[in-house]
């Protein structure tokens, strides 16, 4: 069916409907004719988009990814204070890994994980994974000409205290979200993240 499969709004539907029922009943419950009938489509539509139900869930869970890292991709030239810097990634990084859609994509991912190991993968090297490499070129790019850091790191240093960094961010702040567990007020989690930029840059 190519001209089916050439329709974006089709493809849209299915993606939209998709998102919604794998992440209300999980990848085992969630079934195509489900997803068909929340998508106004037909099954064999769906076929024509993609192979089976698992190249439709890994396609979902990728996009949802990449959705949600978007904010967290700057380049990494980037100039000004490096604190200041270090306090927006970091506001914008626990942002994201407290957002409802984020909080409901990671419980999804760690439930298919096992079944699924290329989906954690895929998962980590978008989101955790890229912001670690990010941060970590940054890092050792201002050592070099020591704008904002007292001492020249090697790469591996750098990677550790980027790894370290988002680490902090995480906390159990995720933590809590996964457990339904009301977030801290954003002014809390402001001075959580300076404290944890004020920790890197003397570690640094």
């Amino acid at each position: 069916m190519p001209a089916e499969k050439s329709r974006p709004d089709k493809h849209d539907a299915i993606t939209r409907a998709a998102s919604e029922m794998f992440l209300a009943e999980g990848f085992d419950r969630a079934s195509l004719d489900q997803i068909a009938q929340r998508a106004g489509v037909s099954k064999q539509t769906i076929y024509s988009h993609f192979a089976d139900k698992q190249a439709l869930f890994l396609a979902i869970c990728s996009e949802l990814t990449e959705k949600l890292t978007i904010p967290l991709r700057r380049p990494r030239s980037e100039t000004g204070d490096l604190r200041a810097i270090l306090l927006r990634l970091g506001e914008d990084a626990l942002a994201m890994m407290l957002h409802p859609a984020s909080l409901d994509l990671h419980r999804l991912i760690v439930g298919a994980a096992a079944r699924f190991p290329e989906l954690g993968q895929a998962a980590y090297e978008a989101g955790a994974g890229r912001m670690i490499a990010e941060l970590s070129a940054l890092l050792e790019q201002r050592s070099r000409s020591g704008d904002g850091l007292s001492r020249e790191l090697t790469a591996g240093e750098a990677a550790t205290l980027a790894e370290q960094f988002i680490g902090m961010l995480r906390g159990f702040h995720q933590v809590r979200g996964l457990l339904g567990i009301a977030p801290v007020p954003e002014a809390e989690r402001k001075a959580y993240v300076a404290a944890c930029v004020d920790l890197l840059l003397r570690a640094a």
